[in-house]
């Protein structure tokens, strides 16, 4: 995603600078180039913001595959008890823990 974003921002800057002194003006292409740039910067932030995110939740997954007990809300979350979706990326107790019945945890709110 972020070659992606570097690329458009290189393309437009190279198509700015190509194009004819009379069909754009400096000032134009001042704002059209912070346009771009503030366009790239919001993307790179969203990815690595959304990396970090997902390297929290895999070293979580990590330790609840390894047998540790999670830290979730008001409970602990363990593979004994509870079993992990990955499509919704939440923890889901399992149908033999009665007292347990029908809690969801989201993988977001755990600790290890």
């Amino acid at each position: 995603m972020q070659i992606v974003l570097f690329l458009l921002l290189v393309l437009a800057v190279l198509s700015i600078f190509v194009s004819k002194k009379d069909s754009l003006s400096n000032s134009v292409k001042i704002y059209i180039l912070v346009s771009f740039a503030l366009v790239f910067l919001v993307g790179w932030l969203f990815t690595y913001y959304n990396q970090k995110v997902a390297l929290a939740n895999r070293d979580i997954l990590n330790a609840f595959e390894q047998g540790k007990t999670l830290s979730c809300q008001n409970y602990k979350v363990n593979s004994d008890d509870f079993v992990y979706v990955s499509g919704t990326l939440s923890f889901v107790a399992k149908d033999s823990k009665k007292d347990l019945k029908g809690v969801v945890i989201d993988i977001s709110t755990c600790s290890k």
